[in-house]
């Protein structure tokens, strides 16, 4: 590395091409030191400040449109911390190093390590496509190994829930097992989507659609939830009481005081899914369909063994 007194601050001259190099983070330039001067005036120039942050908005209005609500809100927190952490970089600044130190400060939470991945992964494709960037600096490094969830709430762990639960919440847990389907695709169940012959749903993660049929315990679930706000008019089943659309958080707060009330450790919603997945298939049930899965290995994620198994052992040896 060559640092001539001729070149300006914090630009240095390695192996023909020329850098800035600025809290250990090295910008590479044109190897031409006409051109280098040039790049290197406009990536100190004042305006350039808050160059990250625009990239993070501009990536996330552009992602609003590809991905499902559920996952857009959750890439709505990464994009606040990546603004954080990025602050000081402007998107040509940023390396394969400075990814990996990121997601490290974040692996003792390896399901949002990989979620800020996924965004910031998503974000430097687009810078590409953009012309922001020459390459993308997050393609390279791998995600982190997640432990599969194997938790079975057992059907008297679910009783005990719903016994607990806030007259929604049960309408919600019971549709949520019978149909299978993810808590945000209940809670956008429209009253359009509901008829004699069964209930439509378009699963918002992975835009699949799956026709359930109206079974006597469905439409007692319905009904259950109809008369609830019976005298408020929305367009879904599950609503507040002026029509608009339930808040998640609200949700997770009423399961989280039932699970607490119930005495029942570890459970999540999402665990009703598989509960659903794995009672079905024992019944001789296509759990996969209800699901609206499209491959057996997303599928088999869902499945839990509700039993421990029961071997048989070695006859002792005889002479």
């Amino acid at each position: 590395m060559t640092k001539s007194r001729t070149l300006p601050r914090w630009m240095h001259l390695k192996h023909g091409r020329y850098y800035i190099v600025r809290e250990n983070k090295w910008t590479p330039l044109a190897r031409d030191l006409h051109d280098a001067l040039v790049e290197y005036a406009q990536l100190t120039a004042t305006t350039n400040r808050g160059e990250m942050a625009e990239l993070v908005n501009r990536a996330l209005e552009d992602m609003r449109l590809t991905v499902a609500d559920s996952t857009y809100k959750n890439y709505s927190v990464c994009a606040k911390r990546v603004k954080r952490s990025f602050a000081k970089f402007t998107p040509r600044q940023v390396r394969p190093v400075h990814v990996a130190e990121f997601l490290d400060h974040h692996k003792k939470k390896p399901s949002m390590a990989n979620l800020l991945h996924s965004f910031l992964k998503g974000m430097f494709q687009r810078a590409v496509r953009w012309g922001i960037v020459e390459a993308n600096p997050v393609r390279d490094i791998q995600q982190f190994a997640t432990k599969r969830r194997d938790r079975y709430i057992t059907a008297d762990e679910y009783q005990k829930i719903l016994a607990k639960a806030p007259e929604t919440l049960q309408c919600l847990m019971e549709i949520a097992y019978i149909t299978g389907q993810r808590i945000g695709d209940v809670m956008n169940i429209r009253y359009s989507d509901i008829t004699e012959a069964g209930l439509f749903v378009r699963q918002q993660k992975t835009k699949a659609r799956v026709m359930i049929t109206m079974t006597p315990d469905l439409t007692a679930a319905i009904n259950k939830a109809r008369s609830i706000h019976q005298s408020v008019k929305g367009l879904t089943l599950f609503h507040k009481r002026n029509g608009e659309l339930l808040a998640y958080s609200t949700i997770y707060g009423h399961w989280q005081k039932a699970c607490k009330a119930a005495g029942v450790e570890d459970a999540h919603f999402h665990d009703i899914r598989a509960a659903s997945a794995t009672d079905a298939k024992k019944q001789g049930l296509d759990s996969r369909k209800l699901l609206g899965h499209t491959t057996e290995s997303s599928h088999n994620r869902y499945l839990r063994d509700k039993e421990t198994p029961v071997a048989t052992p070695v006859p002792a040896r005889k002479s």
